[in-house]
């Protein structure tokens, strides 16, 4: 081994140039210099820092035959001829190994396929430098060389046979150890394949079997085989013992023989097939055990019954068959060696099968056994003594087991019954201090003693039940008897069972049955005159065998005065929230008295003469009192009729306001209806909604409510909203709050004021742009409207400096009342339509003042044909029809008030839609006789000329009443009210108001 060192002025070589060198080799080490003329020097050779040999002017030193010792560093020294240069070289480390190395050969697979060849390679210890011999050998040949010295290390091949070579070192008779014989086979074309001797599909522990190798287009070759597994018993390998032979007997087999088995067939010792596919055996350890079936267990008269044996794969298999003529018997052979696996019997016994196969016979374990009955024609039937199918525990029964007579027939008998380890024989089976255990169904046959295996039918199965101890259940069907009177008493056992005999008890359990003459019973009921503390039991069967004792029912006698329950304060109708007191007074004596009281809801009440509650959905229901004597408690009142409380919440109020629209300084009325009525205790309140915090005011005159369910506003300036609501009681209770009603002004005396752009009450939908403007000394505006279809008012927009709201053409403007604040004031209100016609009604947004002069124009979009007709309407009557699209009103008076529209080619304008009138009745509950108001209100007004109307008209309004009330005297039953207003001639009339109803409370 050497190295080289850099950075050096000559260099150390050896030759051959290997990185091993061995014993016997020579090597020649040459110095070589560098950028100088080799002859101008003088050469000193060191092996391990000491001369090698005397300096000499070549510059190659040969070592004709390497020993180990010659281990060591080397190195040169070059000595100029004409001066004191030296030059030195690397050191080289030279490794001399004692023993010649082997060659080795390697093949570039492990058989010559068919057709082909392989290449065999030959390497030195993975060293450079060799050269190569080969040599091969057939089996009845000496060693030839066919291959002496080439260049190359491979070698390729077509034939089979023994194969070695040797390495020889370039240029010298150096030569390694021989390489190992490698033996290389050449495939045949033929298949082998493994199949087993038999082909069944499942091998079980304890068969004897063999595999076979097959050789596929073999014909006369005579072959040796090979065969390799992977299961625990592998083949033996020697050379007599080897299993060479195309049957590979494995002998009887075991799990151990289970795994993959190959095989393949050599023509000589060169020349075979390729090893087979795997063959997968498996080896079941337990033998089968077939499974014995038959389509029937009885034989009736002169009939067979059909057995079947089965085992898997039934084709591999064939049967024998075995008959005892007890169970205890030895087995007869039926039927031996048999190919069908299923025969026919006609004769009682105990059968089994078993299945076998192979050349050496090998058994399947016995079947299971079935047992066939010869069945005589009587079938037995259980019954039971009591015949009681349900029992308690502790009880007596017995089960008997029943055959139709046959005075020539001595039975055995057969039970089949829950919890037994013990099969009885006789046909009475006594279950004495029955339990649960015992609970189940019951059957039994007969067996003829002289002959087992004949036998009846099987009875029906009988269900016995076994429950615990019952407990009896006493009722009264009342707690109380009046003088000379009694109480009906029921004592019943559950669940229910029969042959009961009941016994009754007075005061103590443990007291004797009651036989009094006062005392009637009458089997499982019985009257009860005394009072007193009662009990019962049932009892049944010999001994007696008695239930539980009942739950005990106390009997009183009644006195004779009368309990009545009774609220305070004692108003029709009571609601979800009031506080009410409940009074239980007793009628007609002076004596003391304790109080009880029972109910319906989930909360319990005190037993006192009185309690408050408030009430809700966990106190509502029914009420119930009764008194008892104080030191006699069992002499009571009884209970009282029952006061009954709901859980129903409060009507809402309907706040009304008449009028809808006024004049500053007028009065306006509230009317707050819907439901409370002043003749309930009801008092009324009355407020102003404040849009900014959704809050309410109280409005001034009404902090204590007022008694009756109306309320004047006078002197009143601008628009407003109202509502109301009831209270009563001590603390009040209240309604909720009414809707808000409101209240338009038509003028404002405020220093705010209101006006739209154009100036008309119809504005086209994306055509016109709207402009309203708020006018008065404010730097802070917002804009209000109130939507009469979602009865509610909305805060459009709020900005400063600008008192100006614009809606562009390409938005949608909404309908409604408008009006604008700043501050605490608000200004006038003005009705605006929003219109999506073509044609239009132009009229002032603002109402018109009496005396004034007003024109109604007729706008439309088409501008077509300008000189066709414009039709002017009021109170849908033709007032004018020409080229005019203008209609003049010079001076105007209550008389021109109405409804106007207008018409062009056939396209009539909206016409302003009439408030839809709003109905109240005073009082909404009422006593038979009693009189009710109707006011009918929210829009129309007796003074702007309406007329009042109802549905089915009433009596005495067939042309309307000039006042917004009605009064209805004498109403005995309740009813449903509506009204509607009209003025003009023709009379125009409004909607029907929502029906508003009047409830009677004392209807007969």
């Amino acid at each position: 081994m050497f190295c080289l060192c850099g950075g050096v002025d000559a260099e150390l070589t050896f030759e051959p140039n290997s990185t091993a060198l061995y014993s016997g080799e020579h090597v020649n080490l040459t110095c070589h210099m560098r950028e100088s003329n080799v002859s101008e020097w003088f050469y000193e050779f060191k092996w391990n820092d000491k001369p090698l040999v005397p300096i000499s002017s070549t510059n190659v030193l040969r070592i004709p035959e390497l020993t180990p010792d010659r281990n060591g560093d080397y190195q040169c020294i070059a000595h100029h001829n004409s001066s004191e240069e030296n030059k030195r070289s690397n050191r080289a480390t030279l490794s001399v190994s004692a023993h010649r190395p082997r060659a080795t050969v390697r093949a570039s697979r492990t058989s010559i396929p068919v057709g082909g060849s392989l290449t065999l390679t030959c390497s030195v210890e993975e060293s450079a430098g060799w050269s190569y011999d080969w040599f091969t050998r057939s089996p009845d040949a000496e060693e030839t060389a066919i291959a002496t010295n080439p260049v190359q290390n491979s070698l390729s091949i077509s034939q089979g046979g023994s194969y070695w070579c040797r390495g020889r070192r370039t240029h010298s008779d150096f030569c390694s150890e021989k390489s190992h014989v490698h033996h290389i086979d050449r495939t045949l074309s033929h298949s082998s394949f493994v199949v087993l001797q038999h082909n069944w599909t499942q091998i079980f522990s304890g068969e004897t079997i063999s595999v076979r190798c097959e050789i596929q287009g073999g014909g006369d070759t005579q072959w040796e085989y090979e065969w390799r597994t992977t299961s625990s018993h592998q083949p033996v390998t020697g050379p007599d013992t080897a299993p060479t032979h195309s049957e590979y007997r494995l002998g009887t087999a075991s799990v151990f023989h289970s795994g993959e088995y190959w095989c393949k067939a050599r023509a000589d010792w060169y020349s075979s097939t390729e090893w087979s596919e795997a063959f997968q055996l498996r080896v079941t350890p337990d033998k089968p055990r077939p499974r014995l079936t038959a389509d029937s267990t009885t034989i009736t008269g002169k009939g067979s019954v059909a057995l079947s044996c089965s085992v898997e794969n039934p084709s591999e298999w064939r049967y024998d068959w075995f008959r005892r003529t007890s169970a205890s018997s030895a087995a007869q052979i039926l039927r031996y060696n048999e190919t069908d696996d299923e025969i026919s019997i006609s004769e009682e016994g105990f059968y089994s099968c078993r299945g076998r196969r192979g050349d050496t016979t090998f058994l399947t374990e016995d079947s299971n056994r079935v047992t066939i009955e010869n069945r005589v024609s009587h079938k037995a039937s259980v019954a039971l003594q009591p015949d009681w199918s349900l029992v308690f525990s502790g009880e007596t029964i017995t089960v008997r087991c029943e055959v139709p007579a046959d005075v020539l027939t001595e039975w055995e008998y057969e039970w089949t019954k829950p919890n037994s380890t013990t099969v009885p024989t006789h046909n009475e089976y006594r279950i004495v201090n029955a339990s649960s255990s015992d609970s189940g169904s019951y059957r039994c046959l007969a067996k003829d003693k002289k002959n087992l295996n004949s036998t009846t039918e099987w009875s029906d199965d009988v269900t016995l039940t076994v429950s615990e101890r019952p407990a009896a259940n006493l009722s009264a069907d009342h707690s109380a008897f009046p003088v000379a009177g009694s109480v009906l008493l029921t004592c019943s056992v559950g669940p229910a069972s029969p042959g009961w005999k009941y016994y009754w008890y007075r005061g103590e359990k443990t007291s004797e049955p009651l036989t009094d003459e006062d005392f009637k019973s009458n089997g499982q009921s019985a009257r009860a005159s005394r009072e007193g503390l009662y009990w019962c039991r049932g009892g049944r069967g010999d001994p007696v065998h008695y239930t539980q004792y009942s739950n005990s029912v106390r009997i009183h006698g009644i006195v004779h005065n009368r309990a009545a329950a009774t609220l305070q304060p004692n108003w029709p109708n009571r609601y979800r929230g009031e506080a009410v007191t409940l009074r239980c007074e007793i009628q007609g004596g002076d004596s003391e008295w304790e109080y009880e009281w029972t109910a319906t809801s989930s909360h319990a009440p005190p037993n006192t003469k009185e309690f408050r509650i408030s009430l809700g959905s966990d106190l509502s229901g029914s009420y119930w009192c009764q008194g008892r004597l104080k030191g006699a408690r069992q002499n009571s009142t009884g209970w009282s009729v029952p006061l009954t409380l709901s859980n129903a919440a409060a009507p809402r109020p309907v706040v009304t306001v008449s009028p809808s629209w006024l004049t500053p300084g007028a009065s306006v009325t509230l009317t707050c209806g819907g439901g409370p009525r002043p003749t309930a205790g009801w008092r009324f309140y009355w407020y102003r909604p404040i849009p900014s915090d959704f809050s309410y005011e109280l409005l001034p005159g009404s902090d204590g409510g007022t008694e009756q369910n109306s309320f004047v506003i006078r002197g009143l300036t601008e628009s407003a909203g109202y509502a109301c609501r009831a209270g009563r009681g001590d603390p009040v209770f209240y309604t909720e709050y009414s809707e808000t009603k409101w209240v338009w002004s038509v003028d404002s005396n405020s220093s705010v004021s209101l006006k739209v752009s154009p100036d008309r009450v119809q504005q086209q939908s994306y055509h016109d742009q709207v402009r309203l403007n708020c006018k008065g000394n404010s730097d802070k505006w917002r804009l209000w409207r109130f939507n009469r279809d979602e009865a509610g008012f909305t805060e459009c927009e709020s900005q400063e400096r600008t008192p100006s709201f614009t809606w562009p053409t390409e938005h949608y403007f909404p309908s409604g009342v408008y009006w604008c604040g700043s501050g605490s004031e608000i200004s006038n209100a003005v009705n605006i339509s929003s219109v999506q016609g073509p044609v239009l009604l132009e009229s002032p947004a603002r109402p018109v003042t009496e005396g004034q002069s007003v024109t109604l124009s007729c706008s439309w979009f088409s501008r077509t044909n300008l000189y066709s007709n414009f039709s002017f309407y009021k109170n849908d009557e033709l007032l004018q029809s020409d080229v005019r699209w203008e209609l003049e009103i010079s001076v105007v008076s209550k008389a021109d008030e109405g409804f106007y529209k207008c018409e062009h080619q056939g396209d009539f304008s909206e016409e302003t839609a009439a408030p839809r009138p709003v109905v109240t009745v005073s009082p909404s509950w009422l006593t038979p006789g009693a009189s009710v108001t109707l006011t009918c209100g929210g829009g129309p007004h007796p003074t702007a000329g309406g007329r009042f109307y109802c549905y089915e008209l009433l009596p005495g309004s067939d042309g309307g009443t000039e006042q917004n009330s009605f009064v209805i005297r004498g109403l005995t039953e309740s009813a449903g009210y509506a009204c509607r207003a009209g003025r003009g001639d023709p009379v125009f009339y409004t909607e029907y108001s929502e029906t508003k109803w009047v409830w009677s409370v004392g209807l007969t």
